[in-house]
C-alpha cells in the first residue's frame, strides 16, 4: 500500500467510525468472488480431464474386448482346422501313408502351431480391464 492510500485510510478513520474487522478481511485476502471463480475454473478443468480419460478408457475397453473376441474366434477356427488335420492324419495312417508326405500337411500343422502360440502370447500383451 502506498503513502497516498494510507493517508486516505487514516483520514477516513478519523472522520467516521469504521468496522476495522471487515477492512482487515478485505486487505488480507482476495475477494471471495475471485476465489470462487478460480475454484470453478479448476472444477471445469477437472471435469474436462475426467471426460477425456473416460472416453479413452472406454475406447480401450471396447478395443480390448474386440481384440480378445477376435483371438478367441481365431482359436476356435484353428481348433476346427486342427481337428480336420488329425482326421487326415488318422486316415493316412490307416492306409499306410506317412501324413508328412501329403502335400501341405506339415505346412498346415506349422501354421496351426504358430497361431496357437500367437494367440497365447497376444492375450498377455495388454492388461484386461
Amino acid at each position: 500500500m502506498n503513502k497516498r492510500e494510507l493517508s486516505k485510510v487514516f483520514s477516513k478513520l478519523s472522520r467516521e467510525e469504521v468496522n476495522l474487522e471487515s477492512h482487515k478481511v478485505e486487505l488480507a485476502a482476495r475477494k471471495i468472488s475471485s476465489i470462487l471463480s478460480d475454484a470453478n475454473k479448476l472444477d471445469n478443468k477437472m471435469k474436462a480431464m475426467e471426460s477425456k480419460i473416460d472416453k479413452s478408457f472406454l475406447q480401450y475397453k471396447n478395443n480390448y474386448d474386440e481384440w480378445i473376441g477376435g483371438l478367441n474366434d481365431i482359436g476356435s477356427s484353428a481348433d476346427k482346422i486342427e481337428t480336420d488335420l488329425y482326421k487326415v492324419f488318422d486316415i493316412a495312417k490307416e492306409i499306410g501313408v506317412d501324413p508328412k508326405s501329403i502335400d501341405g500337411f506339415s505346412k498346415t500343422s506349422d501354421v496351426i502351431t504358430k497361431l496357437y502360440k500367437l494367440i497365447s502370447s497376444s492375450k498377455k500383451l495388454y492388461p484386461s480391464v
